[in-house]
Order: C-alpha cells, then structure tokens, then sequence
C-alpha cells in the first residue's frame, strides 16, 4: 500500500529522479577526481552502490524509470573523462550489474532487505561483491582493452572493473541500507564514552597514519587496529554506525592513497591499489560479518530468554495448577463437604501423630466428642435442610472458640471431636462448658418454626491408661453416652482418679 502512494503525483516523481540523477553524478564524479590514482585506475566505483540500494529497496516495477535517469547521469558523469559511445556502454554494464545482483538477492532472500540477516548478507557478498562484478568486469574490460587503452592486458583491466564496482558498492550500499532501516529510530548523539572518545579518536588516528609518511615497521600491524576499533563499536553501537565509521575510514585511506601519502603508496600504482582495496574490503566485510552474527547471536539469546520466559511461566501456571489440583483433592480428602471442617479420615491421621508428639514431649492432649440432641428428629420434623442448617450453624459457633492448634471434625452424622494439643483435662472441661452454653443459646430460623439446639459431651485426656487415640476416642464415646443417659445437655469426664463427673 505504501509503495502505490508513494510518489503518486507526477511532481514527486520528477524530484525524487532528479535527486537520485544528482546523486549518482555526484559519486561518478567523485570516484573519477577523488578515488582515481594518478595512474588512471579507480580504486572504487561508488554510483554502483546507489544503483543497488535503490534496486534492493524499491519495487521491480519502478525499475524501468531509474534506468532511464541513470543512462543520462552516466554520461554527465563521465563526459569529458570518456566519449559518448563509452559512457553509454557504461551506463548499461552498470545497470545490467546492479539488476541483476537485486535480483538474484531479492529471489532468493525473501525476508526483506536487512543486513542483520545472515543470509541476506552472505548473498550479498556472493552476488553483488563477486559474482555479477566478476561478468560485468568482462564487459567493462572489453570496453576499456578494445576503445581506450590496448597497453594493459585484458585481465588487469578485468581486475580494476571488479575491484572497483565491488568495493564501491561495499562501501555505499550496506551504509545507505542500514540507515534506510534505522531511520526512524535514527539518533546520532554522543550518548556514551564509546562516541565522545572512540569515534573522534579512531578518525584522527586513521588522519595521522594515512597522511604521514610511510614507516616500514608500522606496516603490519597499524591497519589492524581500524578492524578492531570497529569490531569494538559493531558490538557497543550495532551495525549502522560501524559501518559509517568504516566508510570514513575507507574515505581517508583513499584520499591519503591517490595523494601518495600513508602505508599503501610505497609501491607503484597498480601494487598501491591493489593494498588498499584489500585493506578496505577487510575493513567493511569484517565490520558487516561480525556485526551480522552478533545480531543473529543476540537475537537468538532474546529469543532463548523469551523462550525460557514462557516456559518458566508455563511451568509456573502448571505448577500453580497443579497445587491448586493437589489443594482441591486434599481438601475433598480431608474436608467434610458440608461443614468445611476436617473429616474422620484426617481426624485419625492427625490425631496418631498428635499423640506420639504428645508422649514424646511429656505433654497434655485432650478429646471432647458431643453430637447434638434429638438430631433425628429435627430432621424429620423440619426436613434434612434444617438439620444441615444446624450442623452448619454448630461448626460455626466451635470453630469461633477453639483455638488455630484445635483439630476439629466431623466424625458421623452428627457427631464432632476436638483434639487439643497441650490441653489439660480441666481446660478441657472449661472449654466443653463454654461450647455446650453457647450452642444452648443458637437458634435456627426455619420457614415454620425456630429450632434450639443442646448437646451432650464427653471427655477423655491422655494418661497411662489412655496412650493411644483409639483409646482416647473409646473413652469419650463412653462418657458421651453416659451423659445422653443422664437426660442429655450433660458434659460427662472422668478425672486421675477414675471419678466420673456429669456436669449440667
């Protein structure tokens, strides 16, 4: 959609060929007066750059008019360096060259035009720096053998045509591509020390080494340390500004070059030359590679770490859920469904384990049971939902008495225990009392009536003769029906001595 608006009106059209035609005239010039040795062999052939960033970046249908501004901006900028006829021929190797790389790395690279791809840039490098340079140097040096000068041989002029296109666009096509891509987060400002010391640092180096006279014994190792600098700022900065920085670098090298001056203008022009591309095709293909596989490394560590994230987080809702699902079934297991306190089942398992620690400590532990009177009546009287209303409200009115260490459940239909660690006998009968003149004054509310509850109680505490839970409880059900036979609403215990109380 955005392709279709984009330079819809005739006039927009119309600037941005021109800009493009002075672009491409501006580099022809420039690579003819400023990367030319003295010789007469270019070091680099920048319009091919633009041409390729163009056809990379724009839809095939509009490649027919570029090519029509470009034939006319070959010839300006070749007239009066070369003939008409030649620039002509020129202007087509050009475009046939940079047509066809876009579209070999088009077809084949379909995820869009981006260097922080790996294969992307691996066939840039197969494409457009080697293959088509390497066919349209034949076309090139044809041209220059047969209509310019015959005294070189036809495979030196095949080299300098291939050299200079695939180092023109090395230079031009990966800088004018990263900056397209980060030119809406576009910020070039001096926000660390990499950029207030680094990047001024590394340019006046690379001033002083190239405009200096030669010495011998700084040959072989100054350059490296330009690829370092920049391996360095291709992983503090990212791909757009090492590759800025490699440019200018380039640019200072060739300028210092073509002018005899720095370590690659010792030997004669053709020697001179072929040190330089070397040394900035190194350069520019280092930078890009390194910063290529360290996006390709970082992205596929964030994409790990999301990975891991959502797996973490997988593990964790698993987790959550599966201790929600242990929770549940814990609860079904030990809960009695319909008063939410604990059941028979939970009531035995604690209470063996409260006993043992009991014996081990020395210490006290206390059992009330109590059920509630005349319950089966109230159930046939009133209805089921009655009676569950008053178990309901009885767990209620316990649970708001005993205390957090209570183990309180229902055994039976409406028979409850107490187990009470660390609790004397007569605590006990403290508490059964309290309980018994609370659940007296409960009332349940039905349609047709209300409903008074009493209950009867027995119990039993842990001593020599009752070390075991199924003692305890035998000994409180015992007392329980003592009291319901001593007319109910009794709390019944039998004391050290084996003296039974029945209380009122």
């Amino acid at each position: 959609m955005i392709a279709k608006t984009l330079f819809a009106k005739p006039l927009q059209w119309i600037v941005f060929l021109s800009l493009i035609a002075a672009g491409y005239i501006g580099l022809g010039k420039f690579s003819i007066y400023f990367s030319t040795m003295p010789e007469g062999i270019a070091i680099a052939w920048l319009p091919n750059g633009l041409l390729l960033t163009l056809f990379l970046l724009r839809p095939i249908r509009e490649w027919v008019r570029y090519a029509l501004v470009i034939i006319p901006a070959e010839i300006v900028a070749d007239i009066p360096d070369f003939t008409l006829f030649q620039a002509i021929q020129f202007a087509l190797i050009n475009l046939a060259e940079t047509m066809f790389s876009a579209f070999l790395i088009r077809r084949f690279s379909p995820d869009g035009h981006n260097f922080h791809n790996l294969r992307y840039f691996l066939l840039f490098v197969i494409v457009a720096l080697t293959l088509s340079p390497a066919l349209s140097a034949v076309l090139g040096a044809f041209v220059y053998h047969t209509q310019i000068e015959s005294q070189s041989n036809f495979l030196a002029f095949w080299r300098i045509w291939l050299f200079g296109d695939a180092l023109g666009i090395l230079l031009i096509t990966p800088l004018l591509v990263s900056w397209y891509e980060m030119k809406k987060q576009l910020s070039w400002r001096f926000s660390s020390w990499e950029q207030v010391v680094m990047i001024p640092l590394t340019l006046i180096l690379a001033y002083l080494l190239f405009s200096s006279e030669f010495t011998p014994n700084l040959l072989p190792m100054t350059p490296i340390i330009f690829i370092l600098a920049l391996l360095w700022m291709s992983y503090r900065r990212g791909l757009m500004e090492s590759v800025t920085m490699s440019v200018l670098l380039s640019i200072i090298a060739i300028y210092f070059t073509v002018h005899k001056q720095g370590p690659f203008s010792v030997f004669n022009g053709v020697q001179n030359t072929l040190y330089l591309q070397e040394f900035i095709a190194t350069l520019v293909i280092t930078t890009l590679f390194f910063s290529v596989l360290l996006r390709q490394v970082n992205e596929k560590t964030i994409l790990l770490e999301k990975l891991s994230k959502n797996l973490e987080d997988q593990v964790r809702e698993k987790t959550n859920a599966l201790q929600m699902a242990n929770q549940k079934l814990f609860e079904l297991a030990t809960t009695d469904p319909l008063t939410h306190i604990y059941n028979r089942r939970f009531l035995e398992e604690r209470a063996e384990q409260e006993v043992s620690r009991a014996i081990r400590h020395k210490s006290h532990l206390s059992l009330i049971m109590f059920d509630i009177d005349f319950f089966k009546t109230i159930n046939d009287t009133y209805g089921h939902h009655a009676g569950d209303d008053a178990l309901i409200a009885l767990t209620q009115t316990v649970i708001s008495r005993i205390r957090q260490d209570d183990i309180f459940a229902r055994i039976g239909g409406e028979e409850f225990v107490i187990l009470m660690p660390n609790t004397m006998l007569d605590e006990a009968v403290i508490l059964a009392t309290n309980l018994k003149e609370m659940i007296s004054h409960l009332t349940i509310t039905t349609e047709y009536s209300t409903i008074s509850l009493t209950i009867s109680i027995g119990i039993s505490a842990l001593s020599d003769k009752c070390d075991c839970y199924e003692t305890l409880l035998d000994h409180a059900d015992t007392l329980l029906y003592q009291a319901k036979e001593a007319g109910r609403n009794r709390i019944v215990w039998r004391d050290n001595s084996a003296k039974t109380h029945i209380k009122n």
